[in-house]
């Protein structure tokens, strides 16, 4: 009984919502305009807000941000005393890289204008190019900077065997191709004993020119030098499973606070500081995150100053409105109707309205979500493409984030009404009813 008498008086509430709306045609169109801009502004904002966060993700990972092993001394050192940092679940990648020089068999050098002449040059050193091992040439600081860039083929990745990419002039000079071979042999200064000389596959060609130091030796030009693949390199030093050496240790991760743990864990490794600097490089990333943090901030004070100015705007007219349906008030509190039903209805009528803003929000909003990305893109001090603001915003996010706009614009309609209409429903039921008498 008591169940039907509450559906009953539910329906009723619904049906007077629903009735008033359609006769007041133009405070609903207006009522709905307002709902649209505030709900429009929201989902904008906030559809900024999470593309942001993602793109601090995507920041650190392109960043190259990354924790380093070298030896104080600069020579090399045996990798298998660190294989511990492979248990390190955080660690996402772990990047060998072993740094040398190499004679060329069957090829010449690209020469160039060398500041510092070496007389004392032995001809083994006459026709050397310097050589990078690693398991993926994608890190190194020179191709993911864009100082160098891949033109032809591809970087070596951590399956590779006997592969090689070269520069585009040294290419040029030797009439080399993709798939043709390089012999080199490598030199190894802290080893005696010959090493034999390894053919190489051409996998990638690559141009671009690095800040170059000059020792006096061919090597020292960009042109000169070359990427291998790191197993292969061990292979030609004959270096054993248990004895590959390497100049550095590379360990990245998928976020900064990942990164300060791995430190962390590290230092629980209890390795020889004495011997060794563990660096963390993440000066790129925290560059790049001042300008996604300082798009948050604006977005977050934008977000709130719609939310307030939106339930101002909304209380004002509500209360100007509702004091013209004192009468309306009067007769439901005569019949009966308790003041909670009567918000509810307020609440309803609100809510109705605001439905088809929804669609209507999703376009706009879309609008505005460009205006307000072109305004932090075309910024002097600004790093982010809009492209990335935009990409990341894909449409499960935006569908998120318009059905997050809608459940705050709600909480905006219910704290609006609750406001409006306690400035009249304060008082008594004969206050009001007096004055409609």
């Amino acid at each position: 009984m008591w169940n039907k008498k509450r559906e009953e008086r539910i329906r009723k509430v619904i049906k007077n919502a629903i009735a008033y709306i359609t006769r007041k045609k133009n405070r609903t169109f207006i009522i709905f305009v307002i709902l649209t801009i505030v709900l429009s502004c929201l989902y904008s904002c906030l559809t900024i807000m999470k593309s942001s966060n993602e793109i601090e993700k995507t920041l650190y990972e392109s960043s190259n941000s990354s924790i380093s092993i070298t030896k104080k001394d600069g020579k090399y050192f045996n990798v298998n005393q660190f294989k511990d940092i492979e248990k390190l679940k955080e660690i996402e990648e772990i990047i060998i890289q072993y740094d040398g020089l190499a004679k060329l068999k069957g090829a010449k050098v690209v020469s160039g204008e060398q500041k510092i002449n070496r007389e004392d040059l032995s001809d083994e050193f006459k026709n050397v190019v310097s050589l990078e091992a690693t398991n993926n040439t994608k890190r190194n600081i020179l191709f993911n900077s864009e100082v160098f860039t891949i033109k032809e083929g591809k970087n070596i990745e951590k399956n590779d065997k006997d592969s090689i990419i070269v520069h585009e002039e040294f290419a040029k000079q030797n009439n080399l191709k993709l798939g043709d071979e390089v012999d080199l042999e490598l030199l190894d200064t802290e080893k005696s004993g010959k090493i034999k000389s390894h053919k190489f596959e051409i996998i990638g060609i690559f141009s671009g020119k690095k800040q170059e130091t000059y020792t006096g030796l061919s090597s020292d030009f960009s042109e000169n030098m070359v990427f291998v693949d790191y197993s292969t390199s061990q292979e030609i030093l004959n270096n054993l499973e248990n004895n590959k050496i390497a100049n550095k240790i590379l360990m990245y991760s998928g976020s900064l606070e990942s990164t300060d743990l791995v430190l962390n864990k590290l230092k629980e490794l209890k390795i020889d500081e004495s011997m060794y600097s563990i660096e963390k490089d993440s000066n790129v990333f925290e560059e790049s995150l001042e300008s996604v943090s300082g798009i948050k901030h604006i977005i977050k004070v934008m977000t709130y100053s719609i939310m307030l100015g939106g339930m101002i705007v909304l209380s004002l007219i509500l209360v100007l409105w509702l004091r013209e349906r004192i009468y309306e008030i009067g007769i439901f509190l005569s019949i009966g109707t308790s003041k909670m039903q009567i918000i509810m209805q307020f609440i309803l009528e609100l809510i109705f309205i605001s439905m088809p803003s929804i669609i209507s929000s999703l376009l706009l909003g879309n609008v505005l979500l460009k205006v307000i990305v072109d305004g932090f893109i075309n910024s002097e001090d600004s790093i982010i493409s809009g492209g990335s603001l935009i990409n990341n915003s894909g449409f499960m996010l935006n569908i998120g984030s318009l059905g997050q706009s809608y459940l705050i614009l709600i909480s905006i309609i219910v704290l609006s009404v609750v406001f409006a209409s306690s400035l009249i429903l304060i008082k008594k039921p004969k206050e009001i009813l007096s004055k409609i008498s």
